[in-house]
């Protein structure tokens, strides 16, 4: 829209000077030192103020020019529309650069906006995967991710340092339930050597009652 309106503005800016330029121009004068920077009005209020008036018999008025006169006056505007024709040309080719101009104006604006939108978008978002994710949101879920891992890790070393510490009391219960098994195995064995002393000891005893008793009779 802005281009628009420059453009409009600008013809009709160009075109207002023509019109005045045709009204208020000079022309080159040929001979009988007529200025060659007069305006093509004055040079005809001029021309016919020197010119004869002629009276036809039903009383109209006419004016008589010379032929020369009318043809310096019919150069001048030839020269006068030739240069108009120049200044309109020339005008309308500076149109057609100055909205050129714009035009690469506009396409360079617009691309410096598509860069400054792809760098606030590279500021605000981050790639992870191929995929975008805004910075803020990705910042809290990764320091969320951290700290859920952090408090996974805890709990599995903890766990880790419960399992070591049952695994080695387990240890040292075998082995005292190892030890004490032993202690009752040699216990064991002690008591049964003892009983069968006692009970060779017995048996000893009572075939000495048997041998006593049968010599008696």
């Amino acid at each position: 829209m802005k281009t628009i309106n420059l453009r409009n503005i600008f013809i009709a800016v160009s075109f207002v000077g023509i019109m005045l330029f045709i009204i208020g121009s000079a022309v080159a004068q040929q001979g009988n030192g007529t200025p060659t920077n007069q305006p093509l009005q004055q040079q005809f209020s001029e021309m016919v103020q020197d010119s004869n008036p002629v009276k036809s018999k039903s009383g109209a008025e006419y004016r008589v020019v010379s032929r020369n006169r009318l043809n310096r006056f019919w150069g001048n505007a030839k020269d006068s529309l030739t240069n108009v024709r120049q200044d309109l040309q020339q005008t309308q080719e500076r149109v057609a650069t100055q909205e050129s101009d714009l035009n690469s104006m506009n396409t360079s604006i617009r691309e410096k906006d598509a860069i400054i939108a792809a760098s606030e978008h590279d500021s605000t978002h981050i790639s992870v995967l191929g995929i975008d994710f805004p910075k803020e949101g990705f910042l809290n879920f990764f320091w969320i991710a951290v700290l859920v891992l952090v408090l996974l890790l805890g709990g599995a070393i903890y766990q880790y340092r419960n399992s070591q510490k049952v695994t080695s009391r387990t240890r040292q219960d075998y082995r005292k339930l190892q030890h004490e098994l032993e202690e009752f195995r040699k216990t064991s064995l002690e008591k049964e050597r003892r009983l069968r002393r006692e009970l060779q000891t017995e048996r000893n005893l009572v075939e000495e009652l048997r041998v006593t008793s049968s010599q008696k009779r």
